[in-house]
């Protein structure tokens, strides 16, 4: 029987053997459904997720300085994982639902211009990185 990917989107015919395929051969698609299967494993299986924490914890001993090499490699994805923390721990902090505060506001002397990051403080979304330019006086 022909079955729509749940990932990809495209027509495939699934396995006789398998009544609840949901997902194509794809590489891409068959990583995606891994990976959705271990999430949900992880959520509800606690076993499951102490062996995972475990393991993830002997691989960090047995390649000490992966993680720093790997952010000297790749600055832009090390940046990008420190604005994504901001709204990770923001979302972990319990606050009484105050979006706003009149006297939250501390007056810092920042650059005009220059790269910064605009986070969303209440949609789910990514950071957008922006570039500000200052314009001279001279300019019409």
């Amino acid at each position: 029987m022909e079955e729509v990917c749940l990932c990809c989107g495209e027509r495939f015919v699934r396995g006789s053997r398998h009544k609840e395929q949901a997902y194509c051969g794809k590489e891409g698609c068959q990583r995606k459904r891994k990976a959705r299967w271990q999430k949900q494993k992880i959520m509800k299986d606690a076993d499951y997720r102490e062996n995972q924490k475990r393991s993830q914890e002997e691989w960090v001993k047995k390649n000490p300085g992966y993680w720093k090499e790997y952010r000297r490699r790749k600055p832009e994805k090390a940046e990008r994982n420190r604005v994504m923390q901001v709204l990770r721990n923001r979302r972990r902090r319990k606050e009484s639902g105050v979006i706003a505060k009149m006297d939250a506001s501390k007056l810092l002397k920042i650059q005009p211009f220059g790269e910064y990051f605009l986070v969303p403080l209440i949609a789910k979304m990514d950071a957008l990185k922006v570039n500000i330019y200052a314009i001279s006086d001279s300019c019409p």
